[in-house]
């Protein structure tokens, strides 16, 4: 651990170095940016959660609207900073077939009080997003787009690119484990609006440097995650210790594998109120520059994603759903989702035959924030939604393994 600790502190000195002698980098990043989300501003945050905890403060000081409009199916983290912050939270249920905000249902939620709708792109299609963005507009409202995990994703309209990140009034990005831009910690807020820019930078110089501890925890994950990788530590620890785990439902190993688990919590944790490190910038930079690499791992997700829809939708029907594909280019997940009704007993049934999901994804919080729930949607996706694995490592042998599990299990629940 002491050595981790000396590594750990000789990168931050020499990447604190190499930044003051090199500004273009975070020009680098801030254009590179910019160009997808057709933004003129971009500011960094520790994570993509505290660019958000922000924007909401800044809007708060602007204007004296209170309530803010979420999709119900959410992560509760999002939703943890607006109740902290005084928030009203008003929730939206999505459409069953594609997953996007259930537009007529929003209608209904949008008031005088509201200030901000936050379009999270999950499954979202980019006609949603722009009907989302005409009703904001229409009614004054703010929108803020959770671009999360969808970095690099695009549509084509009339032969040119548009990006995940193009519709918000602010759109925020994260450079966490596991997304498509990966610094361990790390975020961005793009937008127009210069009076938040000047706000933020005043706000941000308050911050205090990124804490180590958090950043040696994300380390020894992103290890620990490697290592599990190896098939054959995959085959014979890490999914004996996933089973045992979700068997005897042991929630300190579960976090660590589905960081999404419930979270209603009582205060903000410390480390948000921290800048990004020198390192996490360096990291972002050097991924956005290669991309060569960005665009072959891209690519092959979306044959995998396609590969999936089309085997899966030859298994019959009557146990399972697929989210509506509008967009081959921007449906582009990072793990595949699939609706089931059956779905305590189909993670059983893959964990004993050797296979992980994604068991836990997001939540009905309406009902995690509220005790009960009108989105009858957002219910169905958090008892029937598993996603299936599709990272660039995975072969399409282990894919077609998968896929025969699903076709063996559906068929014995046919029986």
């Amino acid at each position: 651990m002491f050595r981790i600790w000396i590594y750990l502190k000789l990168n931050f000195l020499f990447s604190g170095l190499f930044l003051n002698k090199t500004a273009n980098i975070v020009k680098f990043i801030k254009k590179k940016i910019s160009n997808q989300s057709k933004k003129k501003y971009l500011v960094f945050s520790s994570q993509c959660r505290v660019g958000f905890l922000f924007i909401l403060k800044f809007l708060k000081n602007k204007s004296k609207k209170r309530e803010i409009i979420f999709c119900a199916y959410n992560l509760p983290e999002m939703i943890n900073i607006a109740v902290k912050l005084n928030y009203k939270v008003i929730f939206c249920d999505l459409n069953y077939q594609t997953g996007a905000m259930e537009i007529k249902d929003l209608r209904k939620k949008i008031s005088k009080k509201t200030s901000a709708i936050v379009l999270t792109n999950m499954f979202n299609n980019p006609k949603n997003s722009r009907e989302i963005k005409m009703l904001a507009n229409k009614n004054k409202i703010t929108l803020i787009e959770d671009n999360a995990i969808y970095f690099d994703n695009f549509t084509k309209n009339n032969g040119k690119k548009i990006y995940s990140g193009y519709f918000g009034d602010f759109s925020i990005y994260s450079f966490n484990i596991m997304k498509n831009i990966s610094s361990l910690y790390g975020g961005a807020v793009s937008t127009n609006n210069k009076d938040f820019i000047e706000f933020y930078e005043k706000e941000y110089e308050k911050l205090n440097k990124f804490s180590v501890i958090p950043l040696i925890k994300q380390i020894l994950i992103y290890l620990i995650l490697k290592l599990m990788a190896q098939n054959f530590l995959y085959k014979f620890i890490f999914i004996r210790i996933i089973r045992f785990a979700h068997f005897k439902n042991i929630k300190s190993i579960l976090k660590i594998f589905y960081p999404s688990l419930k979270s209603v919590k009582k205060n903000l944790p410390k480390y948000y109120f921290t800048k990004m490190s020198n390192l996490a910038i360096i990291l972002t930079y050097l991924q956005l520059k290669d991309e060569e690499s960005r665009k072959k791992i891209f690519n092959l997700r979306k044959q995998k994603q396609i590969f999936y829809f089309d085997n899966i939708t030859k298994i019959p029907k009557a146990n399972y759903s697929l989210i509506k594909k509008n967009d081959k280019n921007f449906q582009n997940y990072l793990d595949f989702p699939i609706l089931v009704k059956n779905k305590e007993l189909l993670n059983k049934y893959l964990l004993n035959n050797g296979i992980e999901v994604r068991y836990k994804h997001y939540y009905n919080c309406e009902k995690l924030f509220k005790k009960n729930t009108k989105c009858i949607n957002a219910e169905k996706y958090e008892n029937e939604l598993i996603c299936l694995p599709i990272h660039s490592k995975i072969s399409f042998v282990y894919m077609n393994f998968v896929i025969n599990n699903l076709k063996n299990f559906f068929n014995k629940s046919n029986l």
